[in-house]
């Protein structure tokens, strides 16, 4: 795949995920994966004054429901030699989803979908620090078929297998196919990728996998 160069002096700039400055990730997707249809009452009908002929009674048309899935704790994916336990990420008040504050960390957005229910379980880190390596830097190496495992805090494993990887430019960024609410199940693997722009402190792209259940 084609992902773009990076820059990996030791003195590269800490470069935080673009998706994680688009303001319009949190309404694209953010508690509109958590949320569940309301489910409504049918009135109780008033009975009749006589017996009618028996009919049959009329069939509501069954509702999708979404399942909720379980909270992950860990991630593992052996082509990249990633094997780490997972933080939560909120919303930040101007609406971007939250980054991890250490470098090594690797964080799931908690107003999105979960391993095992509907909906897309999107997962970030950083590409690199001003030390060096960060605990993305080689998410480049995925590819399709590599399988991905998710294990749940109640010690469920979900295992995952890439479909893509693709490299977009932040103003570019595949905000509805990353956050957008769906019914199928997908993980979402999310870094900065491309240049370096030292000029406005951040890269210039992203580097998004996507994985669906195997």
């Amino acid at each position: 795949m084609t992902v773009g160069t990076r820059s990996r002096s030791g003195t590269v700039a800490a470069a935080l995920c673009g998706v994680l400055l688009l303001g319009g990730c949190a309404s694209a997707g953010g508690s509109a994966e958590a949320r569940r249809p309301a489910a409504s009452t049918p009135p109780e009908p008033t009975p009749p004054a006589t017996a009618p002929l028996a009919t049959a009674p009329p069939v509501a048309a069954p509702a999708v429901q979404r399942t909720l899935g379980v909270e992950p704790a860990r991630i593992a994916a052996p082509a990249m030699g990633l094997d780490e336990p997972l933080i939560g990420l909120g919303i930040q008040a101007d609406g971007a989803m939250e980054v991890p504050v250490d470098y090594d960390d690797v964080g799931w957005f908690s107003g999105g979908g979960r391993p095992g229910g509907s909906g897309r379980t999107v997962i970030a880190g950083h590409v690199d620090s001003r030390s060096g390596p960060a605990v993305f830097f080689r998410l480049d190496e995925l590819a399709p078929g590599d399988d991905v495992v998710v294990t749940g805090v109640d010690g469920s494993e979900h295992r995952y297998r890439v479909t893509a990887a693709e490299a977009h430019p932040k103003a570019d960024f595949p905000t509805a196919r990353v956050f957008g609410a769906t019914l199928e199940e997908e993980l979402v693997l999310v870094t900065c990728s491309g240049e370096y722009d030292r000029t406005v402190g951040r890269y210039e792209d992203n580097l998004v996998v996507f994985a669906s259940p195997a």
